[in-house]
């Protein structure tokens, strides 16, 4: 231990005194050795060593702290068995089990930088390869991820019942979905006709890749909604896709993206609404030229005219009296409705 500390101040002093009393150092006369450094021990007179600290007990230990939590909402929850599911889905879970070899179900479909499997953040109608099912759920892989989705949320991939050419369905596209009018169908496959990058395309699909709409309200069936749940949006519409009823509810996926503001809609793609606010499209029945219609009210859309009808009824051209020259140039089958009775067409 040094000592450094220990010289008292009396000392110091006495030592400061003599060495101006001398004239300062000088060969005969040396100055006096450092008491501090002569000896290991302190002088008779230093004071003794400060007074060692009284021990106090160690503070307790505070428990770990926990792991912040995801901000905003989580969507995704990964079970110990490795399977992907739908934090945040509300609706109905249970049905009948499937039992085909594929089956169209409501998936993820928003990818995130730096991860492999897709999140339950956005949604989409699309066929899969089943892994196994029961009445609770589907379990299904892609490119090594595992994902499951519930029973109330598939559809067995058959052939439809009555299918004829010049109906309209849901036929499998991209990794996805999309409406076609069937131009010819025979005891194995159906051919599509689609609008695709405002072009006509046909694509000649297995039976089981054709799914029947719903109507006039169910999975895959399309609809324009308005919402009651927050936000000053009350009179606006919005085109939307259905994926559950229930009762007087359904839950329904729009396009738009709701933030702050817009209440239980925040952060959300797939929305839980009244039946009561919900607007059939039937599409099996395109709308005519001059037609009035009701589209996305968003931009001042609104209630519209259709305009042009696109490879019979597949998509529209349509004018807006409060919008002349739109951003759009047509709008896909499943986002026009007929106008309703009480509201004006636009001129």
């Amino acid at each position: 231990m040094s000592y450094d500390r220990l010289v008292s101040p009396t000392i110091l002093a006495s030592l400061v005194l003599t060495v101006a009393a001398c004239g300062g150092s000088t060969a005969e006369n040396p100055p006096p050795a450092d008491p501090v450094k002569a000896t290991s021990t302190p002088p008779s007179d230093a004071p003794s060593a400060a007074p060692t600290a009284t021990p106090t007990a160690a503070p307790e230990a505070k428990p770990a702290a926990e792991p912040e939590k995801p901000k905003g909402l989580v969507h995704d929850v990964d079970g110990p068995d490795g399977i992907r599911r739908w934090a945040l889905w509300d609706g109905p879970k249970t049905a009948a089990a499937i039992t085909t070899p594929k089956a169209w179900v409501i998936a993820p479909n928003m990818g995130r930088l730096g991860e492999t499997k897709e999140s339950f953040a956005a949604v989409r109608l699309k066929l899969v390869t089943v892994a196994k099912a029961d009445a609770n759920e589907v379990v299904y892989e892609e490119r090594g991820n595992k994902y499951a989705v519930p029973a109330a949320l598939a559809r067995p991939a058959a052939p439809p019942k009555g299918l004829e050419k010049g109906a309209f369905a849901i036929c499998n596209f991209g990794g996805s979905h999309t409406i076609g009018r069937i131009e010819a169908v025979d005891a194995k496959s159906a051919t599509c006709a689609l609008r695709f990058m405002e072009k006509l395309r046909k694509e000649k699909l297995p039976l089981e890749e054709v799914l029947a709409f719903e109507a006039p309200l169910g999975m895959g069936s399309y609809a324009m909604v308005r919402f009651e749940d927050g936000g000053s949006d009350t009179d606006t519409s919005y085109a939307a896709q259905i994926f559950a009823v229930s009762g007087e509810d359904a839950w329904v996926t729009v396009e738009t993206q709701f933030g702050n503001g817009y209440g239980a809609r925040e952060g959300r793609r797939v929305h839980k609404v009244k039946m009561s606010n919900l607007t059939p499209i039937d599409v099996s029945k395109p709308l005519a030229v001059g037609a009035p219609c009701l589209t996305e009210d968003v931009a001042r859309f609104g209630a519209c005219t259709v305009k042009k009808v696109f490879d019979g009824g597949l998509a529209y051209a349509l004018s807006f009296k409060d919008n002349e020259s739109p951003v759009k140039t047509e709008w896909d089958l499943g986002t026009v409705a007929p106008l309703p009775k009480e509201a004006k067409p636009a001129k």
